[in-house]
């Protein structure tokens, strides 16, 4: 969505938010999105699970010095990001 001007947290909340795209802000909706409580559903989802991603895996691996993870551990932290990623690549972009 060319953003550069927010946190990640605030990124995914605003392209996920129910709200109509404006200029610079583009939306993302989930593949199949129809606007409905299903699809607001989903949107919400993919903002919760994108800022509890970012707050639970990434900043600690990106602020703290840890010690390698355990293989089981990182291929679940991995999976998580996997999700996350494939619900962003398969969304599209609505502009104005």
């Amino acid at each position: 969505v060319a953003r550069r001007d927010i946190s990640e947290t605030d990124l995914f909340k605003q392209a996920y938010s129910d709200d109509a795209p404006q200029p610079t802000k583009a939306r993302l909706r989930p593949e199949g999105d129809d606007g409905g409580k299903t699809s607001k559903s989903v949107r919400r989802g993919v903002a919760a699970l994108a800022e509890g991603c970012f707050a639970a895996i990434r900043n600690p691996a990106s602020h703290d010095a840890l010690d390698e993870l355990p293989e089981q551990e990182a291929l679940e932290q991995l999976a998580a990001l996997s999700v996350l990623a494939r619900l962003v690549d398969s969304s599209t972009v609505q502009t104005t």
